[in-house]
């Protein structure tokens, strides 16, 4: 298996049927999808074909999205108010919002591939599946790591319409208050307060039914969610052993382990239910939501895909540079395309491609940009700097479960069943990620870390690691085979609130050729002790009453683990990251001392015309996963950008 998938989804996993093939079982409707898939714009005769093609099946309305995707760029216009390179979390969030005022005319410019129809991205349990190594993904390599014991780690990013939205686990957390209220207080902006950002997170929102549609009382807070937003989000779809232990444990040992009804209230402590980004069956992505028919068909809003922005364009002719166009290619040696909008370029390529496109533009540290011959615009010695991620260790549990998920890769019939229900009915494993309950932890703070250690977490009200359960044994990492036959609980920890930083510094001046990316894992001693009563807390979670007889220990691969020493040479040799890149074109502080890439309203400093709309601009990684944080900053960058043009 591909390098970095979760060694448990076997290729036979591919076979599963998936909405494509149900559609292409019937003649009318591919028939109607082939007239759609060979128009390149827009055309008043869109919306009917469309509405005939979701009448003969559901799923044919994500299908809809190729009839308007541009892949020849000598179609575009010439007309264009804002040009949004990157067509993933955030540039969708951006397109759609933006396109709301048929006044403006918006190009998206997207690297990769169209979405729809990549089984891997559709089904929910495959999203482990969905990369590294695929057509659809940016495969980048760290730097060797040199507090991992010198290893590589495969750091893939979405190379796709949805960008990682569309590759990623579908785990949807909002972060803490303490966190929002945190970059608050450093911009020097209320409104990226809490108080403020919960709007946009139940704008945002539409909270949809799990696939079984069993009663979610008690599972999560309706009252701060939204219902009537773009993208769907819902609580788990498939009942399992596992999860009702998990929630248990929370009324044996209140004290270390409390449940919490809703850990995206604001106070995201505790263990409680998991939310994801999946609508009823299928992965609900940036693409899915932003990008669906009824948004992608404004004849205002085009999007370009399969074309690398290589090249931001500046004028000087009135003092301060102003970004004036982009140029854009399919690959080394293919024609070069330009662009220029009227009012804004909007970069939104991630931690790592905005980064990248900033340098090769000009604008990032002097002695890198001359390194390679690269006019400097800007002097902006933040830029690569700050990059901050969150390293994972897979922790393996022997457990007495005859039915677990194990069972599909030891046996062909349990997965071919499990395919056909998922086919047939929409039930099943695989209409859920990797696990559908999650618990955010604090150290103590009488702990003797913080006599050597600041605080790394953002408030009391954060976590500073988290801990997902999986019914089945799941690994990135190549060395860690699952055994051949048993049953096994995965408890991943997760270290959400890192003091390692690290960087990303270019490795040629040109575009098609991937920056040194280096996270810069456990270099803090900090995170090691992090990570090492990470690990006592989760063999003191496996012991509570609730798993009498269930657990039996530690697996093989982590059974010699006795001592502090053990069990942090174990943790060296098996972080590895969840793929949450930050940091890396961060907000200005307030402070003298506190320098940054981008405003408080993401505009990059130093030049007219040119923001940055990504994982990038934070200043502290989120404690948690960064999708759902990512689309409620595109939110309100929307109103930003709308604000300021008004």
């Amino acid at each position: 298996m591909a390098f970095g998938a979760i060694l448990f989804l076997t290729s036979m996993l591919k076979n599963a049927v998936t909405a494509v093939a149900l559609l292409a079982t019937n003649t009318l409707l591919r028939e109607e999808l082939q007239e759609l898939q060979n128009l390149d714009s827009y055309s008043p005769d869109l919306d009917h074909k469309c509405l005939k093609a979701e009448s003969i099946h559901k799923d044919a309305l994500e299908l809809c999205v190729y009839a308007i995707i541009i892949t020849d760029p000598t179609k575009i216009a010439t007309d264009y108010d804002f040009v949004i390179v990157g067509g993933g979390t955030a540039g969708n969030v951006v397109a759609n919002r933006l396109s709301e005022n048929s006044n403006w005319k918006i190009l998206v410019v997207e690297a990769g591939i169209n979405n729809a129809g990549i089984e891997d991205v559709s089904v929910p349990f495959l999203g482990p599946d969905a990369s590294p190594n695929k057509p659809w993904t940016w495969n980048y390599t760290t730097v060797p790591q040199k507090a991992l014991n010198g290893r590589s780690l495969a750091y893939q990013r979405g190379k796709l319409l949805g960008g990682s939205s569309s590759i990623n686990f579908m785990i949807y957390t909002r972060g803490s208050s303490d966190y929002w209220d945190a970059i608050a207080k450093w911009s020097g902006d209320p409104g990226w307060s809490w108080i403020s950002m919960l709007p946009y997170f139940k704008k945002l929102e539409t909270i949809t039914p799990p696939a079984d549609h069993h009663n979610t009382f008690g599972q999560f807070n309706p009252l701060v969610h939204g219902f009537s937003g773009p993208l769907s989000v819902s609580l788990s779809g498939f009942a399992s052993e596992l999860s009702s232990r998990v929630i248990n444990t929370t009324f044996v040992d209140h004290a270390d382990f409390k449940f919490n009804l809703d850990v995206n209230s604001g106070d995201q402590l505790g263990v409680g239910w998991l939310q994801a980004s999946i609508n009823d069956t299928v992965r609900a992505s940036s693409a899915v939501a932003y990008l669906a028919p009824q948004f992608i068909s404004r004849p205002n809003l085009h999007v370009l895909i399969q074309q690398q922005v290589t090249k931001v364009l500046f004028s000087t002719s009135h003092g301060t540079p102003a970004a004036i166009g982009v140029t854009f290619s399919a690959g080394p040696g293919a024609p070069t395309f330009t662009v220029k909008p009227s009012k804004e370029v909007i970069l939104c390529g991630g931690a790592i491609g905005s980064v990248q496109l900033l340098m090769l533009s000009g604008i990032g540290p002097p002695a890198q940009l001359n390194a390679f011959n690269i006019p400097l615009v800007v002097n902006s010695t933040q830029v690569g700097q700050n990059l901050i991620d969150h390293p994972a260790v897979f922790n393996h549990f022997s457990v007495n479960a005859p039915q677990s998920l194990d069972q599909l890769r030891e046996n062909a019939t349990a997965l071919e069943v499990a395919e056909e229900e998922y086919a047939d009915e929409g039930e099943g494993p695989l209409v859920d990620t990797v696990s559908d309950t999650i618990g955010f932890f604090r150290v103590p703070s009488n702990n003797s870390v913080f006599q050597q250690f600041p605080d790394s977490s953002v408030g009391p009200k954060s976590a500073h690691y988290e801990f997902l359960w999986s019914d089945i044994w799941a690994s990135f990492l190549p060395t860690a085979i699952a055994p051949p036959t048993g049953d096994f609980v995965t408890l991943t920890q997760v270290l959400v609130a890192p003091a390692s930083r690290g960087s990303i510094v270019l490795n040629s001046p040109s575009a098609f050729e991937f920056p040194l990316i280096d996270p810069g894992f456990l270099t803090s001693d900090y995170d090691v002790t992090l990570h090492l009563l990470a690990f006592k807390s989760a063999k003191q979670f496996m012991s509570e009453k609730s798993w009498k007889g269930f657990n039996l220990g530690l697996a093989p691969d982590s059974a010699n683990t006795n001592t502090d020493a053990e069990i942090i040479e174990y943790i060296r040799n098996n972080a590895v990251t969840l793929w949450h890149p930050t940091g890396t074109n961060r907000m200005q502080g307030v402070g003298a001392n506190e320098d940054g890439v981008v405003t408080n309203e993401l505009l990059v400093k130093g030049v007219d015309k040119l923001r940055v709309v990504d994982a990038s601009v934070f200043p502290f990684i989120v404690p948690g996963h960064t999708e759902a944080t990512v689309y409620a900053l595109a939110e309100r960058s929307a109103d930003i950008i709308k604000a300021a043009w008004a």
